[in-house]
C-alpha cells in the first residue's frame, strides 16, 4: 500500500500499476469522476481494489477489500 500511495496521481502511473499486478486485475465497477471515467479494479491475491482514471491512464486511489464506491474527492 505505500508503494500505491506514493505512485497516486503521477503520470503513466497507469502503466506502473499495471505491470505491478500483470494479469491480476480484475475491473468490478465504472464510477463518474476523473477526467471522464474510474475503473475499479480489484487484486484478489492482495485483496486490494485501484481506482484507475482511464482517460489519463493514472493510478487515483487504492483500499484494502472490495470497494465498489470511493468518495468522489479522493477520485477527481
Amino acid at each position: 500500500m505505500a508503494l500505491l500511495k506514493k505512485l497516486r496521481d503521477e503520470l503513466g502511473s497507469g502503466d506502473t500499476i499495471r505491470r505491478l499486478f500483470f494479469g491480476d486485475l480484475e475491473p468490478i465497477v465504472l464510477q463518474p469522476g476523473g477526467a471522464n471515467t474510474v475503473v475499479h479494479l480489484y487484486n484478489q491475491a492482495n485483496d486490494v481494489t485501484i481506482a484507475y482514471c482511464t482517460s489519463y491512464d493514472v493510478f487515483l486511489a487504492a483500499r484494502p477489500g472490495r470497494v465498489t464506491e470511493f468518495d468522489p474527492a479522493e477520485i477527481k
